[in-house]
Parts: C-alpha cells; structure tokens; sequence
C-alpha cells in the first residue's frame, strides 16, 4: 500500500480494532492507574515493530517454502493468548491499591505475537518503497497514538468501574480466551 493517505486509514483501522493488544492496553491502563502509559505505549510499539521486521526478513519465505510452518504459529499464538489470559484473569486490583499490575512485558509479548503484525508486514507496509523509512515512522506515529488511547480509555474505565474495576482483568481475560477461539476456527 503505497499512498500514505489509504497507508494511514488503514493502519487506524487495523489498530482501533479491537484485538489482543487492545485488550492488554486498556487492562493496563485500568489496573496500572500510577503508572504512565509511556512504558506501555513504547512496549506497543517494540512489539509490532519486532513481529513486523521478523516477518519480513524470515517468517514469509519461510511461510511460502513451507506451508505448516503458518499453521504452526497460529498454534504458538493462541497458545500464548490463553496463557495471557490466565496472568490476566489471575490479576487482582482493588479500589484502595495497586494488588496487581499488568507488566510492560506482556505487552510486548502479547503485540509480538498479534496476527495484526503479519497483516501489517504482509498487506499494509510497503515492501519496498523510496520512502519507506517514512512508512515505518508514519507506522510508528500511529501505534504510540493509538496504544494511548486504549490505555487511557482502560485508565477512565478502571476509574468508572469503582470497586467494581477488580473484574476488569477478567473481562480481559475472556476477551482474550475470544481471540484465541477466533484463531482456532480460521485453522479448521
């Protein structure tokens, strides 16, 4: 995709969508409430560009010279959404105090192994392009801006909640469990 303007829209849309990182994000912001979203958004951030560069430089041939090796990673994936959603189920907050906190790393973690970050790599970012850095940083803009607004609409949210924000990590949880299922069906 090689004009910026349908570049943007569609980086917006794919990363407005909600989805595993989202999930993880609006958690954060909701049981990390002294934390600043700068160490989540930035987590966001390495993740995709990690999965991104990846991808590019070894998942796809190795995709296309063997085929099992997608289905493989599929596997790896939900395996880690369903463990995700156990730390995130087992979090605990409270409205007096932190209890728990979701970490900077499941973040990254739970980013890196997004499908959004293959869709990125394969359909959105150019794969080769004169002004390709300027995608990438284009790219980058978007993610940061984005991952903070979850983590702030998850920080309002945990506020809103009350003391009901301890089932918050739950909703999470179950949102994740989702996400996994999905990925389980587009296999069989």
């Amino acid at each position: 995709m090689t004009d910026p303007i349908q570049f943007a829209l569609a980086v917006l849309l794919l990363l407005a969508t909600p989805g595993p990182t989202n999930t993880v994000m609006a958690t954060a912001g909701a049981v990390n409430r002294g934390e600043r979203p700068w160490l989540f958004m930035l987590a966001e951030l390495c993740g995709y560009l990690a999965i991104v560069l990846l991808a590019r430089a070894v998942l796809l041939p190795l995709i296309d010279a063997f085929p099992w090796v997608g289905l493989a990673l599929k596997g790896l994936v939900v395996a880690y959404l369903i463990y995700a959603a156990i730390r995130l189920w087992r979090t605990r907050i409270s409205t007096e105090g932190m209890a728990g906190r979701v970490s900077a790393r499941l973040v990254f973690l739970t980013t890196f192994l997004n499908p959004k970050g293959l869709i990125f790599a394969i359909a959105i970012i150019p794969r080769e392009h004169p002004a390709l850095i300027a995608f990438f940083a284009g790219f980058a803009a978007l993610v940061l801006i984005v991952g903070g607004c979850w983590f702030t609409a998850g920080r309002t949210l945990g506020v809103l909640a009350g003391h009901r924000a301890s089932l918050l990590p739950r909703v999470g949880s179950l949102a994740l469990v989702g996400f996994a299922g999905y990925l389980v069906a587009s296999v069989i």
